[in-house]
């Protein structure tokens, strides 16, 4: 038990939320430029965003007030999955999916996709679900770039074991108590 002055101070209850983030807000606490944060749609200021999606990214966003979660998550040791709806500029062929498995150079360093599958093939774009297991900054967007295929749409829909599934953009719900110790057997 703490107490001071007089007060016994109870240690605040861990929250976790998902937000299906929109494109346009900013992954961050507060912007002094009053651009919409994601954390205007929870209206609270005592929870974070677990990791970043940058302003032309949409979708599955951690928001929590458990930091030795949030750390455990996005630490590079613990390689936990993220996975991405893509829909790219150009038609992608198996030669290029090959290219992107093997793994490309980027300023960076190397970097590679853990898994790839066509969902649709279209005469002047293709969607594409991708996986990965780290989070550098723009790391898909400079990918697809760097092989000619540039970004026109992309959505987080999975983060570990937790799914995007059909929350609406800009909705937030609870994390279950299921993706919870999910999420702390990591």
């Amino acid at each position: 038990m703490v107490e001071l002055d007089g007060v016994i101070l109870r240690p605040k209850e861990k929250e976790y939320f998902l937000i299906n983030k929109p494109k346009g807000s900013i992954t961050t606490l507060y912007d002094p430029q009053g651009r919409i944060t994601v954390m205007d749609f929870l209206k609270r200021k005592d929870l974070f965003p677990v990791g970043r999606l940058d302003k032309d990214t949409r979708g599955l966003l951690i928001i929590t007030n458990d930091g030795e979660l949030a750390n455990r998550i996005l630490h590079p040791r613990y390689e936990v999955e993220r996975r991405y709806l893509v829909t790219v500029r150009g038609r992608i062929d198996k030669e290029r999916i090959d290219i992107l498995l093997q793994g490309i150079n980027l300023d960076d360093g190397p970097a590679r996709f853990d898994d790839i599958r066509l969902v649709k093939l279209e005469s002047d774009r293709s969607i594409l679900e991708v996986s990965l297991h780290e989070g550098r900054k723009r790391l898909i967007r400079r990918i697809f770039c760097t092989i000619g295929n540039p970004v026109l749409d992309l959505v987080r829909v999975k983060f570990g074991p937790v799914e995007l599934g059909d929350l609406k953009e800009g909705k937030i719900r609870p994390l279950t108590k299921g993706e919870i110790e999910s999420l702390k057997c990591l």
